[in-house]
């Protein structure tokens, strides 16, 4: 008895310790820094390409992290389903002590005499005990369903995660180009800068002095101020992206990463689409995150429907259970029952034809959504499509501009040193062709999030499909 009474507590205390509640929420500022710590360094210790970009930020983009533990949890409720399909069972034990002990007198109906003796049929120390096991044939088909539609809720999570992650690869891509355009920018401008606001000054100098054309100077100063304004104006669309950029990747701080560095002659890939806006069309049908989760949730509301029929059924299911009660009054002090019981809730059956219906449709509309997803699908794939299309002319047209302002400069800066050029053409040419290469880089930019917003409206993922506790990396390319 000594040995059972131990094993009973050990396998308690086991229990109590599996139940503990979570930890406290620790100072966010400690969380913070615990998040950090987990970021590999040796990643961040080298300039960052636009693919180790997009697979850190898979990886640590908190917002994806919870998407993630969004699956875990439908995951497990989809495990935890399971069990309801297994028979009840209910144990229960007790021991019971009765002071005074029950006693009792009775009369003969037949002949109305009444015994004066006390009699009792119950010990005054008691234990009993139960075991009985029950299968409700109508709960086990409920169950089955119910754990088929966790099996679709999980469905349901792994394509929300899917939709998160191609419009967190589609910020990135934009992000991370506008950072290493923003860092190219501040370090050509830099020294630009102090010469064009000199050359401005001169201007102005020789304009008061009347020293050659005033009219040229003032035109001379405004084309230097206006070409100043631009490229600060271009500045201002890249100056917050690598704050941005470092957000997405899941980072605190902005300077614990490097970038690639650009130059002006730098060769950037830009290819055509190499599908048809049908076989896109085709692509994004079969892979689109949003109608997968519709298809998904018309399978829940359909067996939402099923639910309901059964709850219409009256409940029929087996029983059996074994019994002891140690009362030493009793012939036999262990004995075991079977049957089979049947109940049928009245209401649940007025209703059905209501609840039915209404879940009925519950599925129909999910079904006109899923259709009206499937037409915005289409359409986003054409407008990405035409989006992509035109920044790829505008990206080349602007590149061939730039290749031509940058053999003007050279062109005058030839000219100077020969004697025969001008230091203000010189100048006018520089920054010209520093704001032809800005805009190139911009456009590129531009390029690349078009690029990003086609492969989201094709539903391509950035890699192999997200699966349960793995991270996703790389790159898709257009086609």
């Amino acid at each position: 008895m000594k040995n059972r009474a131990e094993a009973f507590v050990v396998v308690l205390a086991m229990v109590l310790a599996g139940c503990s509640s979570p930890p406290d929420l620790a100072d966010i500022h400690d969380d913070l820094s615990q998040h950090s710590e987990t970021l590999p360094s040796e990643v961040l210790s080298k300039p960052l390409t636009v693919e180790d970009a997009v697979a850190m930020a898979v990886r640590f983009n908190l917002d994806s992290r919870v998407k993630a533990l969004e699956e875990v949890i439908a995951v497990g409720k989809a495990d935890l389903s399971m069990f309801a399909l297994l028979p009840q069972m209910a144990a229960s034990g007790g021991m019971s002590r009765r002071n005074p002990r029950s006693l009792s007198t009775s009369r003969d109906l037949s002949t109305g005499v009444v015994s004066t003796a006390p009699s009792s049929s119950e010990d005054q120390f008691r234990r009993t005990g139960d075991l009985t096991a029950s299968w409700n044939l109508v709960d086990f088909g409920i169950a089955l369903l119910r754990s088929d539609q966790e099996e679709d809720r999980v469905a349901l999570a792994v394509e929300k995660r899917r939709r998160a992650i191609h419009l967190l690869v589609q910020d990135v891509q934009a992000a991370y180009w506008k950072a290493v355009i923003n860092e190219f920018a501040e370090k050509k401008f830099a020294g630009l800068e102090l010469k064009l606001t000199r050359s401005v000054q001169s201007a102005e100098t020789a304009e008061r002095s009347k020293v050659g054309d005033p009219m040229q100077m003032l035109a001379h100063q405004r084309a230097i101020v206006d070409t100043m304004r631009q490229i600060t104006e271009l500045q201002r669309q890249t100056a917050t992206a690598r704050s941005e950029l470092a957000g997405l990747m899941g980072l605190s701080s902005s300077t614990s990463f490097h970038l690639i560095d650009l130059d002006d002659e730098a060769e950037l890939a830009a290819a055509d689409p190499t599908k048809t806006v049908d076989a896109m069309e085709e692509t994004a049908l079969a892979n689109r995150p949003e109608l997968k989760s519709e298809e998904a949730q018309f399978r829940i509301d359909v067996g939402d429907v099923h639910n309901e029929m059964l709850k219409s059924l009256p409940g029929i299911g087996p029983y059996i259970g074994g019994h002891f009660d140690s009362n030493s009054f009793l012939v036999y002090n262990s004995w075991a029952d079977a049957g089979l019981k049947v109940a049928w809730n009245l209401v649940d059956l007025l209703s059905a034809p209501k609840r039915i219906a209404q879940s009925k449709a519950v599925a129909e509309t999910t079904r006109a959504r899923r259709l009206a997803v499937a037409m915005a699908v289409l359409t986003q794939v054409h407008v990405a499509d035409i989006q992509y299309r035109h920044a790829l002319k505008e990206y080349r047209l602007t590149e061939q501009m730039a290749a031509i302002d940058h053999r003007i400069s050279g062109l005058s800066t030839k000219s100077r040193e020969a004697g025969s050029g001008s230091p203000m053409e010189e100048i006018k040419a520089e920054a010209a062709g520093m704001l032809s290469a800005l805009r190139r880089f911009i456009l590129y930019s531009d390029l690349q999030a078009a690029k990003a917003r086609l492969n989201a409206a094709q539903g391509l993922d950035p890699g192999p499909p997200p699966t349960q506790g793995e991270s996703v990396g790389g790159s898709e390319d257009l086609g």
